[in-house]
């Protein structure tokens, strides 16, 4: 009834605390209530300079939103608040990334935009309670974002394009064009401009703010994929000497900050065009592989070259100034590669050859300095795709080079032609691949394969071992110059052996155990790489050899009678079956192959474990024994006695009702072990207490009516517990020992603290003393209450009684007082200058400032003492203000251009679009240039350059207008420029039909060779024939270029004067094929000739076969033997009788029913097999286990005799089956040797 009555006391003075805690209405922003808590949840404000009040208790937070109209930012202040709080401002984008932020400036935190575009997204400021409590003061300004001036770039009244799809286009002429760029408002500007045929292009740009690095001037080509060049400062000049841009666009790109900067520059800017004639110049009447021009100089535009044949060479021309890379494609069959080769004749140049693949990427190049290069695609797969050749002129000049390419079909090249292991194949490339191999016999077996460094790195087989047997192979090949390796692998494909530096090499299993498992062999020739050469490519020969090892005890163990090796970590650990209370269990153990033996045993409830290891640490042998709970936990070991011996008794650790685990270790040496299991009741009067606590607390252990005492029911009995009643204070601290409900008395009046509602007796209840911050303890401490209401101050809402709550109230103690404006510690009833502005009230009243406002104060712009609003001249610059055009600004006075800024400022006075420093004529709108500085602006100047040209004149010739040095061309002097001239050298003839229209004495040119048909040209067609030779001698038209002698051979000589037509060194009359230059012999007469018949002497046997098998391909009575006519002769058949058997192995190689001659006697194996003794003779070392094997029978046989009248029936009926079935297996010793 007690206890009831002393719950019902606390629960009421919960209800009371709740009740009476202080409470503040929010009014956020003037809402009623509080702001959002979240982004999600923020409370929207309007976008326009105001300010607002919030409220902030510890760790809370207020969250506001706003909707930024187009072309705006924002700033904050965060102010007001009592600097021994902690309060910080966020402000946020539209995505939740911050902006800006302040932590550290109480109390005036501010945030701004800095810069960031939110003009038309919604932004976030986030107010925060870091640490203490109240009221703060949010100011918001939204002001006008910058932007940069109006622009008009190249005279286009607007910006030029910032990419190339949108870049600004250009005329092909030469000009001067101006524009404006920005770091921080107009990044890149793009023009696109045409070049004619036959010509360059050069610009340059004047850039006065530009640093180095800061801005990039680029010249691009037409897919805006290239650069062709660039250039990073001043003078910034770029051209497209070195490629061929001409009949085609480029773009000229200005981007600041450049691509290697991070900072960029802001500023005008004037750029120079200047268009050039490359007529002449070195790589302008090129030729590459025939094509009549340049070979492109990119992946996109590479020259596709036609391959009349497996192999073609091409001729070129690069200059490392003018024309430095060339690129051809070549289409690729499927099943062919192909290879190149690069040479040339200049000595001193340098040039470099790369292969690339249809998507781009470098296969092999020929990059030192060699001559040739080559590179080659032999190890790629490029069959049935195009593939890349680029030559590159790493250094020198006008430079000629030949590249030979090469086609290749794989089809008829070894590595597709493959027969290993004699699959009819290649091996398996990888474990997943692997060719599964079939011993011929029970113990080794050979095979063959072929390998390749360039083609074919990787044979691997597959074997399947025996139980009780390893496996060792030998690895060997014929050609010295190879270099193979092998490796040996287990099922998990984790490596045992390798060998790489023999011949034969040799692997083997070794102590790993790989019975009755899966192992893997890898033959490997490793790859040609850039340091050297690679394994070589050849045949080689596999000798697999499996080896019984049914007497090595490691890999035939029983650990535990588990039919195998117990586990080798706890994971894996062998499950014992033992039961109470002893058990015995055998195992095998080796430091070498077997180091570790796990076995798990589940203890039963209320059971203690103790295990013994025999041997454990002796002179031969040294085992350790360990014992570990279920969450691998050490809980016993030994490691130094014999026999190791290891128990949870004792230890502090139970394993009852969990499963416990024994590890045995093999620290040094190997053999056999016993292991004994004790599991053990831990009560024996099952009365729940274990035997050693019910020693300990003084009951007796074997009579189960007899118990520990426990008063507190926590297990420990009243003897051991040190804490009787279980209150959590031990006896000796304890005023009521064995009353769990109370453990002292402050005031000794024999209450206890948890029960006496005044624990000091000094009048005030402990509540209240909690309340109000006494101590409840201590009779000397008690509340403050200075209005004397009752309450003390700390829970008093207006501890002073003048009307204002503590937390409002600036002076809580001072009745006359509540609020200090500006922080002095003066309360504002007393206070002159209540915002601390340094400005009277009264004054702040006259002159329209709030006087409770510090940042609000008189504005004195002049500091004349006089405030703006009662001053007649604001900036004090002795103009008054109706008559200043900047009334606020003592620096400016006149405004010309009427654009807001004042001509001391304004860097364009006249607002012509030419800043002042640049402008000849700063205030006059019409001019701001004057190229020939003759006092004349460039606009109403007709010759800006003052060269005699008129500026029309040098617009139409496309010339420099602004240049004195640039001037029309005019050939023949009659003051018309060339490029408008009808007839520049005024010969009569128009330029648009005078092949010569610089030279008057030469007009027609019939073969376009370059030579005046008038006088200099010997061959007026271009057929390649002179003229009289035509006339005279072969009859044909000298100036109709399809009239021309016939001339099969090409000698120079006419058919019908040509003793030899086909020029293949065998006169007409001699030759049966007078026109095929191919062919001049038919032995056979079957109207083919020799060089394309396959065969020439019509033996059916094709020419290249009986060249390799050594019998003339021109006698059709001279055949190669091919004793099983399979078509190939026996001199290079490997297998004559196609028996299966090489020749080299073959005891019979021209019998196809025989191969072996095991006992020499002459007669095949097959004709005459093996006798009994022959099988003796033949294998000595089986023939004498066998033997010993068989009087171990007999031995047995009597020691089983003998042993089982000493052991009776029943042992033998439970282990005759499991243990002596196995030698029935040697009952076919004979029928397998």
């Amino acid at each position: 009834m007690a206890r009831e009555s002393g719950a019902r006391f606390v629960v009421a003075i919960l209800v009371l605390s709740l009740l009476s805690t202080p409470s503040l209405a929010d009014d956020d922003a003037g809402t009623g209530g509080d702001a959002g808590d979240s982004s999600t949840a923020a409370t929207s404000l309007p976008a326009s300079n105001a300010t607002y009040y919030g409220n902030l208790t510890s760790g809370d937070e207020d969250w506001y939103s706003i909707q930024m109209p187009n072309g705006t930012a924002l700033a904050a202040s965060l102010h007001g608040y009592s600097t021994s709080n902690d309060f910080d401002l966020y402000l946020y984008d539209s995505s939740g990334a911050a902006i800006d932020y302040s932590w550290y400036a109480d109390p005036n935190e501010n945030v701004s935009s800095n810069g960031t575009s939110i003009g038309g997204t919604t932004v976030t400021l986030w107010v925060d309670a870091f640490t203490g409590s109240g009221g703060y003061t949010l100011d918001i300004w939204v002001f006008a974002e910058p932007q940069g001036p109006p622009q008009d770039d190249a005279g286009t009244g607007g910006d030029a394009g910032d990419s190339s799809s949108t870049a600004t286009y250009l005329t092909s002429t030469n000009q001067t064009v101006s524009g404006w760029i920005s770091e921080s408002w107009d990044t890149q500007d793009w023009y696109n401009i045409s070049i004619p045929a036959d010509h360059g292009i050069y610009a340059s740009m004047s850039f006065p703010n530009g640093t180095s690095s800061n801005t990039q001037l680029a010249l691009i080509e037409s897919t805006a994929t290239y650069y062709i060049t660039n250039d990073y400062s001043a003078p910034y000049e770029v051209t497209s000497n070195g490629t061929t841009v001409a009949g085609d666009s480029v773009f000229i790109r200005i981007i600041t900050p450049s691509p290697t900067s991070s900072t960029g520059d802001e500023g005008y800017y004037n750029l120079t065009i200047s268009l050039f004639s490359t007529s002449g110049q070195p790589g302008s009447s090129q030729d590459d592989a025939g094509s009549g021009g340049d070979a492109g100089d990119t992946l996109g535009t590479a020259l596709a070259l036609n391959m009349t044949g497996n192999q073609s060479t091409f001729s070129g021309w690069v200059d490392e100034n003018w024309d430095s890379t060339d690129y051809y494609s070549v289409d690729v069959p499927a099943n062919w590669t192909s290879w190149a080769s690069l040479s040339w004749g200049n000595s001193s140049a340098d040039l470099d050859l790369y292969l690339y693949s249809s998507s781009g990427s470098i296969l092999d190049s020929g990059a030192g300095y060699d001559n040739p290069e080559t590179a080659s695609g032999n190890s790629s797969s490029v069959g049935g795709s195009t593939v890349y050749y680029r030559v590159n002129d790493y250094s020198g000049f006008d430079v000629y080079y030949n590249l030979t390419i090469s086609l290749a079909n794989l089809s008829d090249t070894p590595a597709y032609n493959q027969n290993d292991a004699n699959s009819g194949g290649d091996a398996g490339n990888d474990f997943a691949t692997a060719l599964n191999l079939t011993m011929a016999n029970q113990t080794n077996s050979t095979f063959h394969g072929w390998i390749s460094d360039s083609s074919d790195y990787n044979d691997y087989y597959a074997i399947q071992v025996p139980p009780s047997y390893a496996i060792q192979v030998n690895l060997s090949w014929n050609n010295s110059a190879n270099d193979f390796d092998l490796m040996l692998y287990d099922s998990s494909q984790s490596l045992i052996d390798y060998s790489y530096y023999d011949n034969p090499e040799s692997v083997q299993s070794g102590s790993t155990n790989v019975s009755n498992s899966t192992v893997f062999i890898k033959v490997e020739s490793y790859q040609v790489s850039i340091w050297g050469s690679g394994g070589g490519e050849g045949n080689y020969t596999l000798d697999i050899t499996l080896l019984n090892q049914s007497e090595v005890p490691g890999l035939n163990q029983n650990d535990a009678y588990s039919g195998g090796d117990a586990g080798d970590s706890i994971g894996e650990a062998t499950l014992i079956n033992a039961t109470p209370v002893l058990s015995y269990w055998p195992g095998y153990a080796d430091s070498t192959d077997d180091e570790y033996d796990y076995y798990v045993i589940y203890v039963p409830v209320d059971h203690g474990i103790t295990v013994e290891l025999d041997p454990g640490y002796t002179s031969g042998t040294w085992f350790t024994l360990s014992l570990y709970d279920n969450s691998n936990n050490q809980v016993d070991y030994d490691y130094y006695s014999n026999p190791q011996s290891v128990s949870d008794n004792g230890t502090g650790t139970l394993l009852g009702g969990t499963d416990a685990y024994i590890e045995v270790w093999a620290y040094s040496g190997d053999g056999e072990y016993n292991l004994s299991v004790w599991l053990f009741s831990l009560d024996a009067d099952g009365d729940g207490y274990y035997d050693e606590e019910e020693y300990s607390c003084g009951s007796d252990p074997f009579d189960n009516t007899s118990i520990p005492a426990d008063t507190d029911a926590d297990g420990i009995c009243d003897g051991l517990d040190e804490d009787i009643d279980g209150d959590g204070v031990d006896n000796a601290n304890d005023t009521f020992p064995e009353d769990p409900s109370e453990t002292s008395d402050n005031d000794g009046d024999g209450t206890g603290d948890n029960s006496d509602t005044d624990d000091d007796n000094d009048g005030w209840e402990d509540y209240d003393e909690n309340s109000c911050g006494t101590d409840p303890m201590d009779p000397g401490s008690v509340p403050s209450d200075i209005d004397s209401d009752g309450l003390c101050d700390q829970v008093d809402d207006d501890m002073d009684g003048d009307g204002y709550d503590n937390n409002v109230d600036a002076f809580d103690q001072d009745p006359s007082e509540w609020n200090d404006t500006d922080g002095d510690d003066i309360g504002d009833n007393s206070d002159d200058d209540d915002d601390g502005d340094g400005f009277y009230d009264g004054v702040e009243e006259e002159c329209l400032s709030d006087p409770l406002d510090p940042s609000s104060v008189p504005p004195d712009t002049d500091s004349d003492g006089v405030c703006d609003e009662l001053d007649d001249d604001v900036d004090g610059d002795g103009t008054t203000n109706d008559l200043d055009s900047s009334p606020f600004d003592p620096t400016e006075t006149t405004d010309t251009d009427g654009d807001g800024i004042g001509d001391n400022a304004d860097p364009d006075d006249d607002n012509d679009g030419f800043q002042d420093y640049v402008d000849a004529f700063p205030l006059d709108v019409t001019e701001w240039y004057d190229n020939d500085e003759d006092g004349i602006g460039d606009n109403a100047d007709t010759d800006d350059d003052n060269d005699g040209w008129n500026d029309t004149s040098e617009e139409d010739c496309n010339t420099n207008q602004f240049s004195a040095s640039s001037v029309p061309v005019d050939f023949d002097n009659d003051r018309i420029c060339d490029i408008v001239d009808p007839d520049d050298d005024n010969d009569g003839w128009n330029d648009t039909v005078d092949s010569f229209q610089f030279d008057p004495t030469e007009w027609d040119d019939l073969d376009s060779d370059g030579k005046g048909s008038n006088y200099m040209d010997d061959d007026d067609d271009g057929d390649g024939w002179d003229d009289l030779e035509e006339l005279s001698i072969c009859g044909t038209d000298p100036r109709d270029e399809f009239s021309v002698p016939d001339d099969l051979d090409g000698d120079r000589i006419c058919d019908n004067e040509d003793d030899d037509d086909d020029g293949d060194g065998v006169d007409d009359v001699d030759d049966p094929f007078p026109r095929d230059p191919n062919e001049s012999k038919d032995t056979d007469l079957d109207e083919i000739g020799n060089n394309a018949d396959p065969d020439d002497d019509n033996d059916d046997w094709s020419d290249t076969a009986e060249v390799v098998c050594e019998t003339s391909p021109l006698d059709g009575s001279d055949f190669p033997s091919d004793n099983d006519l399979d078509g190939t002769c026996d001199l290079i058949d490997p297998d004559d009788d196609n028996d299966g058997w090489f020749d080299a192995e073959d005891a019979f190689p021209l019998d196809g029913t025989e191969w072996v001659d095991r006992n020499g006697d002459g007669i095949g194996d097959n004709g005459k097999p093996l006798t009994t003794m022959d099988h003796m003779r033949l294998n000595p070392e089986i023939t004498i286990v066998g033997l010993g094997m068989a009087l171990s029978l007999v031995s047995a046989a009597v020691a089983f005799t003998v042993g089982r009248r000493r052991f009776g029936d029943e042992y033998f009926e439970d282990h005759e089956d499991s243990e002596y079935d196995d030698y029935e297996s040697y009952g076919d010793w004979d029928d397998q040797y």
